[in-house]
């Protein structure tokens, strides 16, 4: 059976250096860190603020995406994980983007980890340099 778009894809993957998927993960890593602890810190403007743009029950959905937020950032930051945190941001920034608006923030970020889940391998792809270095 012919898979002609997976095909591209795996042939995306093995074109890409490795320091491009490193660049990406930081990237990602940069972008969300400041509005993930932003959530955690103050709380309370956080539910003004998404009270204010129309989120319903915004008190529980400050802790929901500070949550999916704070657990991506270190996920990405560990290199292990890497698809389930990509996939968990898609959703937080396409509600951003519907209730706040595309800034490049949000589009970066989505962009980002859509990209991060084409160019991921493994489990623990940020390890197999050190593999390979360590023989």
């Amino acid at each position: 059976m012919e898979r002609p778009y997976v095909d591209r894809i795996e042939s995306v993957r093995q074109s890409v250096p490795e320091w491009v998927h490193t660049g990406l993960r930081l990237v990602l890593i940069a972008l969300v860190a400041k509005p993930a602890l932003s959530k955690v810190v103050t709380y309370g403007s956080s539910v003004s603020f998404f009270e204010a743009i129309g989120i319903s029950a915004p008190a529980a959905m400050v802790i929901v995406s500070g949550l999916i937020e704070v657990g991506a950032v270190v996920l990405l930051f560990i290199g292990i994980g890497e698809r389930l945190a990509a996939v968990s941001l898609i959703p937080v920034m396409l509600v951003a983007i519907l209730y706040v608006g595309p800034d490049w923030k949000n589009l970066s970020v989505l962009f980002g980890a859509m990209g991060l889940l084409v160019l991921v391998t493994d489990f623990d792809a940020v390890w197999h340099p050190i593999d390979r270095r360590l023989g």
